[in-house]
């Protein structure tokens, strides 16, 4: 009877510490409150600005149009004309050959026109690239606050 005595005194003895080891201190709660409100306080506005990666992404898919564009007028033989606007661009080519007729937008191509509601590009302008890739001007391209330039002689698009 001793023996059970003294196990019934022992696992009343660990109770309390079993008890106090559930849940958290006061000191841990203020110290995962304080680095929640850092972290908030860090990230929450680039969330909320989203002007930057609007620019960067119109940055970013005018680049490429114009690069898909020089490489469409190398595979095709035929002359493809970029025409960059306010809020936008648009690929084109001739509407009835490579040759002849005016200038139309390319329509069963993934990336051959869009606008921009917030982003500016300029200038406003048009250059066409021959099927030769070269382009018939050199010229640099604004889209928001960054740019990148169009090589007359080879056609290359210097974006970063």
């Amino acid at each position: 009877m001793l023996k059970t005595h003294n196990l019934k005194m022992l696992s009343k003895s660990f109770l309390p510490l079993v008890k106090r080891s559930s849940g958290f201190t006061l000191v841990e709660m203020i110290v995962v409150l304080v680095l929640l409100g850092i972290i908030s306080a860090v990230a929450l506005p680039h969330f909320f600005n989203v002007d930057g990666y609007r620019t960067r992404a119109a940055y970013d898919e005018v680049a490429g149009a114009v690069r898909y564009a020089q490489k469409l007028a190398v595979a095709s033989g035929c002359d493809v004309q970029v025409q960059i606007f306010n809020h936008g661009y648009a690929l084109q080519q001739h509407q009835n050959s490579c040759s002849g007729g005016s200038f139309v937008n390319i329509s069963d191509h993934p990336v051959t026109n869009n606008t921009f509601s917030t982003v500016t590009l300029s200038p406003t302008t048009s250059f066409i690239f021959d099927s030769m890739g070269r382009s018939s001007s050199a010229l640099t391209i604004n889209v928001g606050s960054k740019s990148f330039a169009v090589i007359a002689e080879t056609g290359y698009v210097d974006a970063q």
